[in-house]
């Protein structure tokens, strides 16, 4: 079996799902407490939980040095973890979403300095990989692919569009939306059965980390896996 992950790089809290002949695994480096409601569900569940504390410094040169060396420390410890759940003697795909430039500018530039070292570690220490980074538009519209039957808008030609049943665009999700086509595309994980007990998380506005961010990482390795054997058929 082939060693599958998907990844969705967080200042706030990393996800990463693998599937492998070592089982299916779901590591959260995370800055929030471990009192979080969520995160005592989330590990009851199986998630393994990394808590990330970073140093500061009031001087800016200072602050960015210890900023690097922390994402450098994070960056090691995924390595880690990854490569103990994996088979490295079987060929790894792994695909990475990418970043929403939405974000103001301090936080998009931390995130590319962090996710710049994930994948330059990846590329180092797994010999046999292959990485895709999708951005966030299309991970949603494949997870939309994945989950709903394709709608014709067309007027006088079909037309096809991916929408769910409340007719919001794949490509339009947000993470409530991404939430509710885990559960109703019966999406298989280590965290389903808790994500149908918390049902009522789908109508809120915001998705509560670190479960949004874990959500997409499972999307992103479910997306890769079923591309890869659709090769394979």
């Amino acid at each position: 079996m082939y060693n599958y992950i998907g990844i969705d790089i967080s200042l706030n809290s990393t996800a990463i799902y693998i599937e492998s002949n070592k089982g299916n695994s779901i590591l959260s480096f995370t800055n929030k407490k471990d009192n979080n409601i969520y995160i005592k569900e989330l590990n009851r569940y199986g998630v393994d939980f990394y808590f990330n504390n970073r140093e500061t410094s009031e001087i800016y040169s200072e602050n960015e040095i210890l900023k690097i060396k922390h994402f450098s420390n994070i960056s090691s410890n995924i390595i880690e973890k990854i490569i103990e759940k994996i088979d490295t003697s079987n060929m790894t795909y792994c695909i990475i979403e990418g970043y929403s430039f939405s974000k103001n500018t301090s936080s998009i530039l931390d995130i590319v300095a962090l996710s710049t070292l994930i994948r330059a570690n990846l590329l180092k220490y797994i010999i046999d990989i292959d990485i895709e980074i999708i951005s966030p538009s299309s991970l949603k519209l494949e997870a939309c692919k994945m989950v709903y039957e394709p709608i014709d808008v067309g007027k006088k030609k079909p037309k096809y569009e991916f929408r769910n049943n409340e007719g919001v665009s794949g490509g339009r999700f947000k993470k409530p939306q991404m939430y509710r086509s885990m559960v109703e595309g019966n999406i298989q994980s280590p965290i389903f059965d808790m994500l149908l007990s918390y049902k009522e998380l789908m109508d809120r506005d915001k998705i509560p980390n670190p479960i949004e961010d874990i959500i997409d990482a499972i999307f992103a390795c479910k997306i890769k896996r079923k591309a890869k054997e659709y090769v394979n058929r």
